[in-house]
C-alpha cells in the first residue's frame, strides 16, 4: 500500500463525503453526511499530514492539520444536513 499523502488524504475524504452524500439522497437520511464529516475529522486527527511545503514548521503544521480535524467534526455534530 502506498504511504498516505497529504494530497491522497484529502482526496480519500472527498471521496467518503460524496459517498456520504450519495446514501443520504438514496435513504433520505442526511445522518450518513454527518458521519463522513466526523470520520473525516477523525483521520486527520489521528493520522496528521501536511503538504510538504510545511516540512520546516512541523510541529505547527501538524498542529493546524489536528485543528482542522477538530473544526470538521464539529461541523459533522452541529450541523444537520438534509437530502
Amino acid at each position: 500500500m502506498k504511504q498516505l499523502t497529504f494530497k491522497r488524504q484529502i482526496f480519500c475524504g472527498v471521496i467518503v463525503i460524496v459517498i456520504a452524500n450519495a446514501l443520504a439522497f438514496i435513504f433520505h437520511q442526511g445522518v450518513f453526511v454527518n458521519i463522513a464529516w466526523i470520520l473525516y475529522g477523525l483521520l486527520f486527527i489521528l493520522h496528521p499530514v501536511y503538504p510538504a511545503q510545511f516540512q520546516s514548521r512541523e510541529k505547527l503544521a501538524i498542529g493546524a492539520v489536528r485543528f482542522a480535524g477538530v473544526l470538521c467534526i464539529i461541523i459533522g455534530l452541529l450541523v444537520w444536513f438534509y437530502p
